[in-house]
């Protein structure tokens, strides 16, 4: 293999499947690259309900543990020994999942730039899209960008 075709499986091995979501629950887009296991491959409209659900109770819980002082956005990353997942919930209520490789460091300032350089240029604010907030985004440069961007993180290339 090329040397193109040895860092495209890097990469693959590093970052897993994202999603987009809105205050709803709804998923929005979901991307995957690498999946060694998946347990819910006959029903993926329940793994996607199943991650919203796990995300809403673990900020709940968050937010009542926390401090009454600190910031509603607490939840960045949850890391096990297989993956991490990296969260980013815009003022919007949009809400960004990462799952990555467990040696990958916190990515959810890099979701914070995904959400307000990339989907506000290329969904929201693109006059040759329709954006409409409960439905699934269809916008093939947006998923060019945003995969451009997540596979060019120093990051990823690194490992």
């Amino acid at each position: 293999p090329n040397q193109r075709q040895l860092s495209n499986k890097v990469l693959d091995r590093m970052l897993f499947n994202f999603y987009i979501y809105n205050r709803k629950g709804k998923c929005l887009l979901y991307r995957e690259w690498n999946r060694p296991l998946n347990t819910l491959s006959d029903d993926p409209e329940e793994e996607r309900k199943l991650v919203f659900g796990m995300l809403f109770s673990l900020k709940d819980l968050a937010s009542k543990l926390s401090p009454p002082s600190q910031s509603k956005e607490n939840l960045h990353t949850i890391k096990t020994n297989t993956f991490t997942l990296h969260h980013f919930e815009s003022i919007s209520g949009l809400v960004f999942v990462l799952n990555t490789d467990p040696d990958i460091p916190n990515l959810n300032q890099n979701l914070q730039h995904v959400y307000s350089n990339i989907f506000v240029d290329y969904i929201a604010r693109n006059p040759y899209y329709q954006y409409k907030i409960d439905e699934p985004l269809k916008c093939p440069i947006f998923i060019a960008r945003l995969e451009e961007y997540l596979f060019n993180l120093p990051s990823i290339k690194k490992h």
